[in-house]
């Protein structure tokens, strides 16, 4: 293949084990070196952790300015929402309800919990469909599960509608504003979750839980450490029912250490959301449309095509993660690993290396965007 004067410009990614990894919402970058430093000066592995992390708790109530007894911990945000399912739907008659597509592990905690799960679509676009939510609510509903940003669209609920939808559903269904992704943020009116739930729990209403992650932004994914907040008897169940120093001693150092490393972290995750604008506004270039997202992640609605889209890419080398039938999320990482992709999304589109201009073309896509893989891919 030849290309033109018009060809984009990509560099040659760095690959981990032959594979560029944008599949898992890593972060690209190492920790902060004092994380680092942290965690190799400290940690004594033939020694258990201290059972109730109370240095990490206080360092957390200090930064959510929250009691210490509002606090949970676990193996990643994961474990505490697994505990509030098993704990909030007690029946197999109670459901959790959350909008799809979304993170695989709801659903596992629902089987596991033996309760139902209810599933509202996502209806495209940059915002959560909050009004849909409360329409599936059903007297069975005990929890509600709002990932905002939302995993793996990018979609937000923002200030005002989420202020709305907590203060319409009853006070008998819980609400869990997952917030793993919400240090990518950048538009001032997505709300800070932490703060909503204050309110709401001085106004007298304790059905809102928060939960969050260092394995994203603080790029602790590999320490497994996330933590979260709730009313005081919610969050004293859900501490108790962890397995017992479920949180190990490198988790309550590496929390600790990041943090106190807040500055370092927000290089990277300027870094993080610089790379997201070009990628989107690359890919809007070459002929895709992809909606604005909110987290470290970028999101390809190509519905039936996903799966060979992303065949595509890992053809090239490019690891993305494909949500059968509904999309592609791509994990921003590092300029060179982001060009890899592109390369891939450029030539799915063209069959070939060279850019033309899509300004003819049906849907968004560049000509030529049949190509040897079949039928041009349903991008919206």
């Amino acid at each position: 293949m030849t290309t033109d004067a018009n060809s984009p410009k990509y560099s040659t990614p760095h690959r981990i084990g032959g594979l560029t990894r944008l599949a898992d919402n890593e972060l690209p970058q190492a920790p902060p070196a004092p994380v680092r430093a942290a965690v190799a000066d400290h940690v004594q592995l033939n020694r258990y952790p201290e059972p109730h992390s109370a240095a990490l708790v206080t360092a957390l109530a200090d930064h959510l300015r929250t009691p210490p007894e509002q606090i949970m911990l676990g193996a990643g945000s994961s474990s505490i929402l697994q505990r509030l399912t098993r704990i909030l739907c007690t029946s197999p008659d109670d459901a959790v309800l959350w909008t799809t597509p979304a993170f695989d592990a709801f659903g596992t905690f629902a089987r596991q919990a033996g309760v139902r799960a209810q599933q509202v679509p996502h209806s495209g676009g940059g915002t959560l469909d909050l009004d849909a939510v409360l329409t599936a609510v059903t007297p069975a509903t005990r929890m509600v599960i709002v990932v905002n940003p939302h995993n793996p669209t990018g979609a937000v609920a923002r200030t005002a509608a989420l202020r709305e939808f907590l203060n319409t559903i009853d006070d008998n269904v819980t609400v869990v504003l997952d917030e793993a992704y919400r240090d990518f943020v950048t538009d001032p009116d997505v709300p800070d979750g932490v703060e909503l739930a204050r309110a709401r729990w001085a106004a007298g209403s304790g059905n809102v839980a928060v939960v969050r992650t260092f394995s994203k932004a603080h790029g602790l994914a590999g320490v497994r450490i996330g933590y979260g907040v709730a009313p005081t008897d919610l969050a004293r169940r859900i501490r108790d029912a962890a397995i017992p120093r479920e949180v190990s001693t490198t988790g309550q150092i590496a929390g600790l250490a990041a943090l106190a490393s807040r500055t370092s972290t927000d290089r990277n995750i300027a870094r993080v959301v610089a790379e997201r604008t070009r990628v989107v506004v690359e890919l809007r270039r070459i002929g895709y449309a992809p909606s604005e997202s909110h987290g470290n992640f970028v999101w390809l609605q190509l519905a039936e095509d996903s799966g060979r889209f992303a065949a595509h890419c890992y053809d090239d080398g490019v690891l993305v993660q494909d949500l059968a039938g509904h999309g592609v999320r791509v994990t921003v990482g590092t300029p060179a690993d982001n060009d890899g992709f592109l390369r891939s999304a450029h030539t799915w589109i063209t069959g070939r290396p060279s850019l033309m201009s899509p300004r003819d073309s049906p849907r968004g896509l560049a000509p030529g965007g049949a190509s040897e893989h079949g039928s041009p891919p349903a991008l919206c």
